[in-house]
């Protein structure tokens, strides 16, 4: 599904974020410490090129055609501390402990099964390292969240089916966003997954939420 978008995935996400997802990464990345950082579900590398700044990054992802594009950028921006390897979420091919921190940004929402990519985070990460999560969110006032649900599902699937010429992926987001679990209950999985002083963030009115824990 996200190789058939991959040539038109920042754009779309720029437009369709109204430029916001830039900011959202930079908040989310400051939760992170600096040293060796994972990004999984990396796409097309924007997070690790955001984080490349003050660490060195290994850019993860299972979609061979994000990772060619995130290689890309990268050789493009001239960024040696950023190496691309493709690998499942749900069994990273790392040893406990290897990172000082690791990072999802609207990834971790896409795998089968959240809690096993969500340990697998907690494994990989040294003890006292952070684990990072950014994901779309509903908004909680009431107000703000009819006006989003107007976009969200209507406007957000048409635009980008108009200029990706892909229904699936932007049919498919708002549904898997309504899927996710609330805040809170994704504070408690990831507590249930190792975690500790768990705190949640939401930016933007909602439209996204930063979880940030430690192992």
């Amino acid at each position: 599904m996200f190789a058939g978008i991959s040539r038109r995935y920042d754009f779309l996400n720029h437009l369709l974020s109204l430029g916001r997802d830039r900011y959202w990464r930079r908040f989310a990345v400051a939760k992170l410490p600096s040293g060796f950082i994972l990004d999984v579900c990396s796409g097309t590398g924007d997070v690790a090129i955001e984080v490349c700044g003050k660490s060195h990054v290994i850019a993860s992802d299972f979609c061979e055609e994000m990772l060619q594009l995130c290689s890309e950028k990268i050789r493009s921006q001239d960024l040696g501390n950023i190496y691309c390897i493709q690998n499942d979420a749900e069994n990273l091919s790392f040893k406990d402990g290897t990172f000082d921190g690791a990072i999802a940004a609207f990834g971790i929402r896409n795998v089968a099964d959240i809690k096993k990519a969500l340990s697998e985070m907690q494994r990989v990460v040294r003890i006292g390292g952070k684990v990072v999560v950014l994901e779309f969110s509903q908004p909680e006032n009431r107000i703000f969240r009819t006006i989003y649900y107007i976009y969200f599902m209507k406007i957000l699937p048409m635009i980008g089916t108009l200029i990706s010429k892909r229904a699936g992926p932007y049919s498919y987001l708002p549904s898997s966003v309504m899927a996710f679990p609330e805040r809170n209950k994704f504070v408690e999985l990831m507590k249930n997954c190792g975690m500790k002083d768990v705190k949640y963030y939401d930016l933007t009115f909602g439209i996204v939420t930063v979880y940030a824990g430690a192992k």
